[in-house]
């Protein structure tokens, strides 16, 4: 017998040095398989229980991720949000 464990690719949020990422999976990745976020950061798939999810910190939200997200859906975006900066995108946090 088996216990089905039903997962929605939709509400996987990556976490890549402390700040959370969205992404348009298609599936649940392989551990190890790549996978690029909304904002262009790739990185290769890890998983960890619920309760690890603080143990670094609590992630911060990637803005540029945010802001694909909104564009996609159609949504507001504020004139003065940190995702809409113009320059360089500052490099991730380090551990």
């Amino acid at each position: 017998m088996t216990a089905l464990i039903y997962i929605d690719p939709a509400a996987i949020h990556p976490v890549i040095n402390g700040v959370w990422h969205r992404t348009s999976l298609a599936a649940i990745p392989a551990p190890g398989e790549g996978i690029t976020m909304l904002c262009g950061a790739t990185a290769a798939a890890e998983f960890e229980p619920l309760d690890q999810r603080t143990a670094h910190g609590v992630p911060t939200q990637c803005p540029y991720c945010d802001v694909a997200y909104r564009r996609a859906l159609g949504w507001t975006i504020p004139p003065n949000h940190p995702g809409l900066r113009r320059g360089p995108r500052p490099l991730p946090r380090r551990p």
